[in-house]
């Protein structure tokens, strides 16, 4: 326990020097401690809100003293994109009363720092040994500099520069009111230059069965604006509207590289007309790196195949001479996602899903790709995917008669052919362009709005099956 002590003793005593502890028992050294260390690890802590457009909200805990008063603070807020006027301050007692932004950054930057003094010129010498000579910038548009009581009009050698006029990074130096000292300063502001996408995974059995499982993923990419390491992040998934113009942004340095998705998935909230998604842990936040995690686990899934036959209103304002050959079906997915399932009441950030089905060897193959809105609770999934291979349909106008100028009564047969080894259904879906009636089909027709209705036309394996149906349409 003597040892314990001790250890402890000597550890806070290089936090604070000067305090004598052979009256400090255990336990206040171990809380001096605690409170010491809770403290310098609060004074490193980053946390980030990434909206899709590349806006990010950030929240930072700055290890920088604030005497009582007015002063300035010199920050590092670790965006090259940051808007002053969205600065906030975190603490009670303190207000922002202005900031000057240093953005400047790099040779250039550099160059006009030291206008009007001394610096030094390396020259590399014959022997490669470099060479310094001191001469004073006088301007940079010329460029022209004063050497031995002479003006050069171009700079001697390749600048050298004291620490003072470096900024490898872009420096604000914060005005604030404090009603008291504090230790740290806490600080909110907006920044531009990070961007996330959902992705998702549907994964279908083989043929006709409705099982699958599907998978969500987000990653974030940091093109080179900004620089978080260890931050808590949390993504915003909704249409958050922006006032003003975007700031622009550029960067031409490596391309981002994938990172291993995280183990746990994204905890999600409501939070007004959005959804928060908040990644476990940390993340490092670095310049041409992108990290990627779960949004939720793994689901299992019912996943229904959809044919849809569609055709145009002018069907039904002319005659067709010739019969429609070859008609392939658009082909899909219906995901039902059922209210009091984890997937079902998970709301999904608008996305690209990719729909993949094992072949024979259990190898998978990608079917097609869709794209989804935001997407909440409970709403079930139609996904386009392509068009049928083994599913083809013929299109014919049987009768056309016109009465007047805007109506007619029409009659038509599609046969539909299935070549698959599972039966189908393919939804015929006709549009219209004004109102219609429906005067006899073969299919019972099911109307969708006030131009639109379909019929569900059974196809079995390797058969076909006809509709025939007769419309007045009026335009």
């Amino acid at each position: 326990m003597t040892e314990s002590r001790e250890v402890a003793r000597r550890q806070v005593a290089r936090w604070l020097p000067g305090v004598r502890w052979q009256s400090v028992g255990l336990a206040g050294v171990l809380a001096v401690a605690l409170f010491l260390t809770t403290g310098m690890l609060s004074a490193q802590e980053t946390s980030l809100t990434v909206y899709q457009d590349g806006r990010v909200v950030v929240r930072r805990t700055f290890a920088a003293p604030v005497p009582r008063g007015v002063s300035t603070v010199p920050l590092d807020l670790g965006a090259r994109t940051v808007d002053p006027g969205t600065l906030v301050a975190l603490d009670d007692g303190v207000e922002i009363r202005g900031a000057t932004v240093a953005g400047a950054t790099g040779l250039e930057a550099a160059l006009r720092r030291a206008v009007g003094t001394d610096i030094d010129f390396m020259i590399q010498r014959a022997d490669s040994t470099p060479r310094f000579l001191r001469a004073t910038l006088l301007s940079l548009d010329p460029q022209a500099v004063r050497l031995d009581g002479r003006v050069l009009y171009a700079l001697p050698g390749m600048p050298a520069f004291p620490d003072s006029l470096v900024s490898l990074a872009p420096r604000v130096d914060v005005t604030v009111s404090a009603a008291r000292a504090q230790r740290s300063l806490r600080l909110a502001y907006q920044a531009d230059g990070l961007q996330w996408s959902a992705s998702y995974a549907l994964v279908v059995a083989r043929g006709a069965a409705a099982k699958g499982s599907m998978t969500g993923l987000a990653t974030i990419e940091d093109p080179g604006n900004l620089t978080f390491p260890g931050a808590e992040v949390q993504l915003l998934a909704g249409d958050v509207r922006r006032a003003g113009a975007v700031v622009a942004r550029s960067y031409n340095g490596p391309a981002p590289m994938m990172a291993a998705a995280m183990a746990a998935p994204a905890a999600e909230e409501s939070v007004g007309e959005t959804h928060v998604y908040t990644l476990p842990g940390t993340v490092d936040l670095l310049p041409g790196q992108s990290e990627t995690v779960a949004l939720f686990a793994r689901a299992d899934v019912q996943a229904e195949p959809e044919y849809v036959l569609r055709h145009s209103p002018y069907f039904y304002q002319a005659q067709q001479g010739q019969p429609e050959q070859d008609l392939h079906p658009e082909t899909g997915y219906l995901v039902r996602r059922a209210k009091g399932t984890a997937f079902g009441d998970t709301p999904l950030p608008a996305g690209a899903v990719r729909v993949l089905s094992p072949d024979s060897a259990g190898r998978l193959q990608l079917l097609g790709e869709a794209q989804i809105q935001h997407t909440p609770a409970g709403r079930e999934l139609h996904l386009v995917t392509g068009t049928a291979f083994d599913v083809t349909a013929q299109r014919t106008q049987l009768t056309f008669v016109l009465e007047g100028r805007r109506a007619s009564v029409s009659s038509y047969r599609v046969t539909i052919q299935n070549a698959k080894s599972d039966p189908v259904t393919v939804q015929v879906l006709e549009q219209f362009g004004g109102d219609f009636e429906v005067l006899s089909s073969t299919v019972p027709a099911e109307r969708l709005s006030s131009t639109s209705l379909r019929f569900p036309v059974a196809v079995p394996a390797g058969g076909e099956a006809t509709l025939e149906f007769r419309v007045r349409a009026r335009w």
